[in-house]
């Protein structure tokens, strides 16, 4: 849940609009959070001008997921914490991409998968994070991988690679191997350079490299 300090508390109301559950009402010129709706995905904070509003860990799993692994990644010194998002744009999505500095979107070249890419991006872009796109399974619609691809390009959204089907792939879980580990091959070589189209954009003067 978040919690509003009243005392640095200006009344602004950025965060009433940034709440994507309509949790935050104004009230005496104060922001109040009704804890019954409130996800805890930290929308109001990242827009407050006051610094007024922080979160306080009460069971929200996401959110608590995540503290716990930025404690971690300080303790150990790691460059990036990955999150592995759920399909959708429900609550546990939003907490996921609160606060992070790029979102991959995985999209399959169908036409449930190209309304699902639409509804996560303007998510996304909405609490203003930057994407990337990959497309998944691409030389089974390469006409649809296409139109995806154009799709991403003409709103600004960059294509990060195309992952080829590959049975090696579920050779790989059958034996509880990655498959960039596993063996080289078509879907190895893509996830590899999908993950050199992440690294880039994160790390463009080549910092955190690991």
């Amino acid at each position: 849940m978040m919690w509003v300090d009243v005392t640095r508390c200006t009344g602004y109301g950025a965060c009433v609009k940034a709440c994507p559950v309509g949790a935050i009402t104004l009230a005496d010129d104060k922001a109040h959070v009704d804890e019954t709706l409130c996800i805890g995905c930290g929308a109001c904070a990242g827009v407050c001008p006051a610094d007024a509003i922080q979160p306080i860990v009460q069971g929200k799993l996401v959110t608590l997921v995540k503290q716990q692994a930025r404690l971690l990644g300080q303790d150990t010194g790691a460059a990036l914490l990955l999150i592995d998002g759920p399909p959708g744009i429900g609550c546990p999505v939003i907490a996921g991409s609160a606060g992070a500095d790029l979102a991959l979107h995985v999209v399959e070249p169908t036409v449930s998968g190209v309304h699902d890419l639409e509804r996560i991006l303007a998510t996304t872009d909405y609490f203003g994070v930057p994407s990337l796109v990959a497309i998944n399974k691409a030389n089974l619609n390469p006409a649809r991988a296409d139109e995806i691809a154009a799709f991403c390009v003409a709103r600004g959204s960059g294509i990060a690679g195309h992952i080829p089907y590959d049975d090696v792939v579920i050779e790989a879980m059958v034996q509880g191997w990655p498959v960039t580990e596993y063996a080289d091959g078509p879907a190895t070589a893509a996830l590899r350079g999908v993950w050199m189209q992440v690294r880039e954009r994160l790390f463009p003067d080549g910092a955190g490299e690991r």
